[in-house]
């Protein structure tokens, strides 16, 4: 979702990197930059939501309730709503019991982050920096839920770098970070992404799916072309600085770069 505050620089930057998804890199440039990682670090909330549904200990059809109101995690600073920008009006009002299911496809499908906040308190952010660590994603981090201004104030806050998005989601559509059931469910339903920018020159019949992020003077997209496993390609690409008519210019040229380097056959 949008937000109303400025994590850019003022400096426009670029960092990307292009790899199969069993490791080997086919481009990179300064990948191992850091940055605010925006929506992007959801991919793993959606990967302990799924470690939970491996385990047993948690139903797509569980209930939860929708809101926007989140008690932030400094103590004594009590409640917070989410910013007005960033709101989803496709949500519930709130009060309204909805499936965990439900909950997760809007947190990817249109980046909510009242359904990430939702999520993220029923798998716990423990479990969510787990997944990064699993995946190698050594320089990156989730540290608070989204909204929560007083735990940014105090230092929490959401970093990442191009090389650990691409080991991120590499990990996921090889299967390494939960079991084949929620693997093929998890790409599912990352392929129903609304904001594509990286995949926008995908060719109809070949499978991808992608998690952007974005807030002002950031606008990042991870992505997976191919059929999940070993071969599939994976682009991760985070910007700075841009506007957001050149970032998104950005990032779909990239992704149309990755496609010329190694285009898998349609289906």
């Amino acid at each position: 979702m949008v937000s109303t505050g400025t994590h850019g620089d003022g400096v426009p930057v670029v960092a990307y990197r292009i790899a199969r998804a069993s490791g080997e890199v086919l481009a990179a440039r300064q990948d191992r930059l850091d940055f605010y990682a925006a929506s992007t670090v959801k991919l793993a909330v959606l990967v302990a939501a799924a470690r939970e549904l491996d385990a047993g200990t948690a139903s797509l059809a569980e209930t939860c309730t929708a809101t926007r109101t989140f008690t932030s995690q400094v103590p004594g600073a009590g409640e917070y709503t989410i910013e007005p920008d960033d709101v989803d009006s496709g949500l519930p009002p709130d009060g309204t019991p909805m499936p965990l299911g439900d909950v997760v496809e809007r947190m990817i499908v249109v980046s909510s982050n009242e359904a990430t906040n939702i999520v993220t308190e029923r798998v716990g952010l423990t479990a969510v920096n787990k997944v990064l660590a699993d995946a190698g994603a050594a320089d990156s981090v989730f540290g608070r839920k989204y909204s929560d201004l007083a735990a940014e104030q105090a230092g929490a806050s959401h970093r990442t770098t191009a090389a650990d998005l691409c080991l991120l989601m590499s990990a996921l559509v090889t299967g390494r970070l939960a079991g084949p059931e929620r693997t093929a469910w998890m790409c599912e339903t990352l392929g129903r992404q609304t904001d594509r920018q990286l995949t926008a020159a995908v060719p109809q019949g070949i499978p991808f799916g992608s998690k952007s992020g974005w807030v002002d003077g950031i606008r990042h997209d991870v992505a997976f072309v191919g059929e999940p496993g070993p071969d599939a390609v994976v682009i991760a690409v985070c910007t700075r600085g841009y506007d957001e008519q050149q970032a998104e210019e950005t990032l779909k040229s990239l992704g149309a770069l990755s496609l010329s380097l190694t285009t898998p056959s349609p289906k």
